[in-house]
Formats: C-alpha cells, structure tokens, sequence
C-alpha cells in the first residue's frame, strides 16, 4: 500500500494554497496523482519531490513557463543549465540596471530641494556625451560654467523626454566625439560657454546677444565637420518648434533663449 496524503497536508507540507496546487496541475506543471475512490487526489513522495523541483526553481526567479521547460526533460542536465546560464545573464543587466538607478538617486539625495515637477534626471544623450569625452573635459565645463552646464543638461532632457520628430542622438554622438580628438576646439567651443553663461544677466534687448550668437555660428561654420553635422538641419516643425521653445523658456533665461534662436538662424544662412 503506497503512503499517500490528501491535498490539505500536501499544501501544508509545501507552504502552497489548493488554488495554486489546482493551478499547476491545470498548466501542466504538476501531474494529475492518482486520485481516491472517492474521487480525492492523493499526493505521495513523487509529488513531493517534483513541488521540491518547482520551489527551488521559483526561488531561482525562473517564471513558470521556464520551470515546465526544465523539469519537462528533468534528464537532461543542458536544459537546466542552459536556462540558468540565461537567467544568471538577465539579472546581471538587472543588477547594472539597479545600480545605475541608485547612483542616479544618490545624485539627486546630494542636491538640496529637489522638485518632482522639475527634470531633475539627465537624458541617455547627455549621459552619453559625458561618457564620449574626456573626464577632464567634463569637469573643465561643470567647473568653468556650472549654471550652463545644469541648464544644458535639462535641454538635453526636453529633447530626449519626448519624440520631437528629429533624431538628436546621433548628432550629439558626431559632435562629443569630434571634440574628444580635438580639444583645442574644444577649448574654443568653452570660451564661447563662457561668454554664454553671462548671457542670463543682460536683457533679451542687449547687442552682445547677437553679436555672440553670430560668432559661435561662424566659429561652426568654419569647421567642416562641425558645419556637416549642425548646418542645414532640417529641424523642427513649427507647431512643434514653438513647444519646445516654450519648454526651454522654463530652464532658460529670456536673453539665452534668444541667443538659441539667433545662432539656429544664422546656423542655416550663408
């Protein structure tokens, strides 16, 4: 006489519900056992031992359907390593995932007064192009012209937050790189910052806005490369174009914004 027990101990024994023992028996995770005259399942040790299986697995994090996979061929020692091997793959780039996400709220626990409502995480294309360039050049531009170099960042999140009709990504990716091999135009491209960042304290009125903003289109304009990759951009729509504008004018000074929209002009003239 085999040594059985009915569904009551067996989910007791396995820390399970009914409900959930019901369940894998309906997908096939867990066989049918041989049931009672009475119509009762009975549940022995090959059951157990196949709930044992089922609950290391899930402590794996392997989903269900994995778990069928395996044990569907429990002899065959490729499958289950095959499947962990997987696994242990896709919680690595969760374990990089998590890191990056602490270390982008350690950031922000640093700062004081943090609003929700503000774009307080720097887009994947800000990020890259301080991964492309130098460290030293990154430090050089935060140290020289912080207060631009926080309001650049929150541009680059208007941009990257939402599908404005252009793809940016590739031409930030042309223009960090550029910069990387040559740092003395890059340096060049810092003196503007410079000029630029003292730009928030004049009136929108003041000549230097456009005076700055023709010299930093002409300095562009005299790099092949550079006048490649920014000149004749088809840019936005206008319906689009006054949005973003209006964005921008949220993390902007008024005299700033009228120097993007002078250097974009003279950017496409001759």
């Amino acid at each position: 006489m085999k040594n059985q027990i009915n569904i009551s101990d067996f989910v007791k024994l396995t820390g399970s519900t009914p409900k959930t023992i019901i369940y894998y028996h309906k997908i096939g995770l867990l066989p049918e056992p041989e049931r009672s005259k009475s119509g009762y399942r009975l549940y022995g040790a090959t059951e157990l031992a196949r709930m044992q299986s089922i609950n290391h697995l899930k402590s794996l994090g392997l989903e269900l359907k994995r778990i069928k996979e395996v044990l569907g061929d429990s002899r065959n020692d490729k499958t289950l390593r095959e499947v962990l091997e997987s696994l242990r793959f896709d919680l690595e780039n969760q374990k990089q995932s998590l890191e990056e996400r602490i270390a982008k709220i350690d950031i922000l626990l640093s700062e004081v007064n943090v609003r929700v409502d503000e774009n307080f995480c720097s887009s994947p294309s800000f990020q890259m192009i301080t991964e492309i360039l130098m460290p030293e050049q990154i430090e050089n531009y935060a140290q020289t012209c912080p207060e631009l170099f926080e309001q650049q960042r929150k541009v680059f999140g208007i941009l990257g937050d939402f599908n404005w009709g252009e793809d940016y990504e590739e031409t930030f990716r042309s223009l960090a790189e550029y910069f990387k091999v040559h740092p003395e135009q890059y340096q060049l491209s810092l003196d503007y910052r410079m000029r630029l960042s003292k730009l928030s304290k004049l009136s929108e009125d003041d000549p230097e806005i456009d005076i700055l903003a023709r010299e930093s289109a002409d300095f562009i304009k005299s790099i092949p490369q550079l006048r490649a990759m920014l000149c004749n951009h088809p840019g936005m729509k206008k319906p689009l174009e006054s949005v973003y504008l209006d964005m921008v004018a949220r993390v902007i000074s008024p005299a700033r914004l009228k120097h993007m929209q002078l250097f974009q002009k003279y950017l496409g003239s001759e």
